[in-house]
């Protein structure tokens, strides 16, 4: 999501002001209490030696790899949600729940369900939201935060609260360069000794439960050492100054008096979910019949947690310090190729550098993103689209994804898909295959610079060489456009070319595009706002 940056000038203070008094005329505003926000206590991890079921199930490094850890690839939307509620029906102590995105649909209030739940099993569970979304469901949210052993905690949050959408639209005015910045990190971790990681949020459109649009999305199942690091990130962010207790929210006495109505509807939502056709084939699935069996099929390596510092929404981070400083820590530097999927590729100076440095080693560098068509963030096309013809004279390969048509929910995973409409949100990296990154990190400059994002490398030429095949099969012909330069000098154009049931067929204008989203993208490439993208 791109939000608004816009420089808190006189003028454009004397606009905000203006925009919140009428805000207030509207529909009433309030304010975030501070007394509340000044208790926040900190809480730390379970120690991994505390003895509990899913220790027992936990992953077991060979003999000759005593620092690896276990992990399991999770393509498919289905096995990314069954997974989740798996640990959260298995966890006996703990769940650390980090999201940008925490929708209330059906696949959003199944999960909530498991929450409460473990929390009604005395589990200890701490749910840390990135506020932008928070209003849209904030009661039921509130409510969640007075079962006992249930903490929500948001990040980076708009102090004054309301309905009335003018009330955050002027704190932007105000508090842009603050709220601009926002909580991008996807963590779910049980008992600290299973977590999940990756692209996706928590929402129906993440685990082909959407009737009309899926995501393309990649995360990881993994326990090991590599858990630990993830406990350790989600602690750093839930006891930093950066984020609020929800019970500093106004409403929140109101709101806890409906908590046995939530967990009602709660429950009732889980029923209706399990009476499904989707139901069933996610019971169906195999990854479903290893948790029942508590007998998992690991690919093991040696993996880093890479991550931004809370403290990044302050815009003094060192590079060292964040995630980009960190892979390079690593020296993950590929010599011979470089894959990259990333739905929003924006790869500005410090990418395009890049770039040139490893062409000019004869890197060859293949890079995925999402075609015009596809792309559920047209602003962000229009940035990408910027750079498109100097990648294609240094070299690097252009895919673009089409938008999928529906098939089956079995099938969707990185090379097909499960809806009427697909769009790509996994976001890797594979380095040689010998090395893949995978997690929240967008190629471009909000990812680099702004949102805190995090993710895994992971040191593993079994998993780079499949994350590898995932790449290339979503750039296959009939799945991606490639792109080319054809001409000579002034006449030279981009064409896509890709595979349909009469062959190749190539075209030099956005493909699937209608002509009024070709007009709107060349208008939005005169914006000047590339470093919010």
């Amino acid at each position: 999501m791109t939000n608004p940056d816009i420089p808190a000038g006189n003028s454009f203070r004397a606009f905000a002001f203006i925009v919140f008094l009428t805000s207030l005329l509207l529909g009433g505003c309030s304010t975030l209490k501070d007394k509340y926000i000044d208790q926040r206590e900190p809480s730390h991890a379970l120690p991994r030696e505390t003895p509990t079921r899913l220790g027992q199930l936990a992953y077991t490094p060979p003999e000759d790899l005593p620092d690896a850890s276990g992990f399991i690839l999770l393509d498919s939307g289905m096995d990314a949600l069954s997974s989740r509620l798996w640990l959260a029906g298995q966890a006996e102590k703990t769940l650390d729940v980090q999201y940008y995105i925490f929708h209330g649909d059906r696949t959003g209030a199944v999960v909530a369900d498991a929450l409460l739940q473990a929390a009604n099993r005395g589990v200890r569970v701490r749910v840390l939201l990135d506020d932008i979304y928070v209003h849209e469901h904030e009661t039921g949210i509130l409510a969640l935060d007075s079962q006992p052993n249930m903490e929500v905690r948001v990040f980076n949050a708009f102090r004054h609260r309301g309905k009335n959408p003018l009330i955050r639209l002027s704190q932007f005015f105000v508090d842009g360069d603050r709220l601009n910045r926002r909580m991008h990190n996807k963590l779910f971790i049980a008992d600290n000794q299973f977590g999940i990681t990756g692209g996706r949020n928590i929402g129906d459109e993440y685990f082909q439960a959407h009737e009309e649009f899926g995501f393309v999305d990649l995360d990881v199942l993994t326990s090991g050492p590599v858990v630990a690091e993830m406990s350790r990130a989600f602690d750093d962010f839930w006891n930093s100054q950066a984020v609020v207790p929800v019970r500093a929210i106004p409403g929140y006495n109101k709101a806890r008096q409906q908590l046995p109505r939530l967990g009602e509807a709660l429950s009732n939502a889980r029923k209706s979910m399990e009476a499904t056709p989707y139901w069933k084939e996610l019971q169906a699935r195999p990854l479903s019949a290893q948790m029942q069996s508590g007998e998992f099929h690991w690919l093991d390596g040696v993996a880093h947690t890479v991550f931004d510092p809370p403290d990044k929404i302050d815009g003094d981070s060192h590079i060292s310090d964040l995630l980009l400083g960190q892979l390079i820590g690593l020296r993950v530097d590929p010599e011979e190729e470089l894959l990259i999927v990333s739905p929003y590729f924006v790869p500005g100076k410090i990418g395009m550098d890049w770039f040139a440095y490893l062409r000019a080693r004869n890197v060859k560098v293949k890079v995925l993103t999402n075609s015009l068509a596809a792309n559920d963030v047209p602003l962000v096309h229009a940035g990408y689209a910027r750079y498109r013809e100097p990648l294609l004279e240094m070299g690097v390969e252009l895919f673009e994804l089409k938008p999928l048509p529906n098939t089956s929910p079995k099938k969707k995973n990185l090379a097909g898909s499960g809806s009427s409409r697909s769009s790509l949100h996994a976001k890797t990296f594979v380095f040689d295959r010998k090395r893949a990154f995978i997690g929240s990190f967008n190629f471009d400059p909000r990812s680099a610079l702004l949102n805190t994002e995090l993710g895994l490398v992971i040191d593993s030429p079994i998993i780079a060489q499949i994350v590898a095949l995932m790449s290339e099969q979503g750039m296959a012909p009939l799945n991606s456009h490639r792109l080319s330069l054809q001409g000579k000098d002034d006449e030279r154009k981009i064409v896509w070319t890709s595979e349909t049931n009469q062959g190749p067929v190539g075209t030099d204008g956005e493909p699937n595009a209608t002509r009024w989203q070709r007009f709107m993208m060349e208008m939005l490439m005169l914006l000047p706002i590339e470093e919010n993208l």
